[in-house]
């Protein structure tokens, strides 16, 4: 069912990304949010109506008697099915790729705020410990952060991972430590250059190029 709705919503998004560019994170427009394409065709309030009522129905199903929810279940993934024949690999493959790249952006733009927040937490820990950073990040949970934020970088899982470097093996160039677990690098040692760095263990690039080890 969810497949379905998705499936449509990308598809009539299209005619929105044709139109403007869609910024870092920004949201899949909804249905009703939606303009028509430049060249209105005589489907487009039928196909408007039914992403509608799709998308009451996977907001509120919960709603809706399981016996009905249970009948209506193999009509919609018919459904489904005769809309991806209609709309060819082609385009489904297009799809696919521009909601990936929204991803990839959304992901990233929140890679930057959360390794944002992350550093200035250092930076109190230092300015209040007599211009120290701590061991292990861990320890500004719970003064100067609830938790230790948690990562979803693009070609990685949800992860809180943090790999301490406490040594002064990548003085160096401290991107030789990156192992691109998709979490957290932090330097620990104070004789270090690196003394207090924390970045992103990821070595996976943006859609500008830059590898996110580098922010």
């Amino acid at each position: 069912m969810k497949n379905l709705i998705f499936s449509l919503l990308i598809f009539s998004a299209a005619a929105a990304y044709a139109q403007e560019e869609v910024k870092p994170g920004a949201a899949v427009p909804a249905a009703a949010a939606l303009k028509p394409p430049p060249q209105q065709n005589k489907y487009y309030p039928e196909i408007l109506q039914t992403m509608k009522n799709l998308s009451v129905l996977l907001e509120r199903w919960a709603e809706i008697p399981q016996p009905k929810m249970d009948a209506l279940a193999p009509e919609i993934a018919a459904f489904n099915e005769k809309v991806k024949g209609t709309l060819g690999k082609e385009m489904l493959a297009e799809m696919a790729r521009r909601e990936k790249e929204l991803d990839d952006k959304a992901r990233s733009a929140y890679a930057m705020k959360t390794l944002q927040a992350f550093r200035a937490a250092l930076q109190v820990y230092y300015g209040s410990n007599g211009g120290v950073y701590p061991k292990k990040p861990a320890l500004l949970v719970p003064a100067e952060l609830q938790e230790v934020p948690e990562l979803y970088l693009p070609g990685h899982g949800l992860t809180a991972k943090i790999t301490v470097i406490d040594s002064k093996k990548y003085d160096k160039g401290f991107g030789r430590a990156v192992t691109d677990s998709g979490g957290w690098l932090y330097f620990s040692d104070p004789e270090s250059v690196n003394y207090g760095l924390l970045v992103l263990d990821c070595s996976h690039a943006d859609a500008g190029g830059t590898e996110f080890f580098k922010y």
